[in-house]
């Protein structure tokens, strides 16, 4: 089959058709993706087969619980999320420049970031643009980065991981690291260490502890945090890299659990937890702002950029 010309592209496809086709894709069902967009079903049945018609082949597979791309169709659905985001992109910025700064920054991100630097950032932003509208995704890297790479994501603010594997993945994304964190020991205010000025990890081992999942690279560290005292890990264990749980679960007094320091600052200072006297942890990590290179960003997120770099400076002091 001879190639698809960018021209013909461009007399037949209308970015009506790539909306239908991409709510279909989010939706998983033809159905679904007509009441979304307040169609009939058969108008968007339609516009599915005009796409099939312009890119010679099938793009949905059709089952007993809906519909999901062939595998043309997850390469046409992949691009469409870029024209999609482009074209919000498009629009945040002419509405910015006709109304003053606004828009939407979509942010991915993980527990590193989420307690502290984002909070900053935002307010920051808020203070300036109040009509920026920020959504927060919260998720695992191999997650994000995938959103982020075809335009679900704005940007992603996460620990940079520190065995480089994802840039093999993702090669179009890169990594601006903001500062440095460490990692800290925290338990609830009134537990039974709270008051040592000094402490082992050995002394520690008794107690229930929250661990990061074992599918997270912190997990790693975590680990090495033990073997490198000559001790086995606790036996035990939560493993949970929620925020929220993690908190309500050290409210007991005994449990013992593992935070970035900056993050377990917020914390301390609130007298909800306290910061137990461990010496010689590892680092935490580099918390960076991960970015598509191929993709201009929208006003509002170069703005977003500049006040995590503001944000940063606070959390590094």
């Amino acid at each position: 089959m001879s190639p698809v010309q960018p021209s013909t592209f461009g007399r037949k496809l209308r970015f009506a058709q790539i909306i239908v086709f991409e709510q279909v894709l989010r939706s998983g069902s033809i159905l679904h993706a007509a009441q979304q967009l307040n169609l009939t079903q058969p108008a968007v049945t339609k516009v599915i087969h005009e796409l099939e018609g312009y890119f010679g082949g099938s793009l949905l597979v059709r089952g007993n619980r809906g519909v999901y791309p062939t595998e043309l169709g997850t390469i046409v659905g992949r691009r469409a999320k870029s024209l999609l985001a482009e074209l919000r992109h498009m629009g945040d910025e002419v509405h910015a420049f006709n109304e003053g700064a606004s828009g939407q920054v979509l942010v991915g991100t993980l527990i590193s970031a989420s307690a502290d630097l984002l909070p900053r950032a935002i307010q920051l932003l808020k203070a300036q643009s109040p009509e920026v509208v920020v959504t927060l995704r919260v998720g695992q890297m191999d997650q994000l980065l995938p959103a982020l790479g075809v335009g679900d994501l704005d940007l992603v603010v996460a620990r940079v991981p520190t065995d480089g594997r994802w840039r093999s993945k993702a090669p179009q994304i890169v990594a601006e690291a903001l500062y440095t964190d460490q990692l800290c020991v925290v338990g609830g205010m009134r537990h039974p260490l709270a008051s040592h000025e000094q402490l082992e990890l050995s002394q520690m081992l008794a107690f229930p502890w929250i661990l990061p999942t074992r599918d997270s690279s912190l997990r790693q560290t975590a680990d090495r945090l033990f073997f490198d005292q000559g001790l086995d890990a606790p036996s035990n264990i939560v493993e949970s890299l929620s925020v929220l749980t993690n908190v309500a679960l050290m409210f007991d007094n005994r449990t013992i659990g593992l935070m970035p320091r900056s993050a377990a600052q917020q914390f301390a200072q609130a007298n909800i937890l306290k910061i137990l006297p461990l010496g010689d942890l590892p680092v935490f990590g580099d918390i960076g702002c991960f970015t598509d290179s191929g993709r201009e960003p929208a006003a509002a997120v170069a703005l977003f950029r500049e006040c995590l770099h503001r944000a940063a400076l606070a959390c590094a002091a």
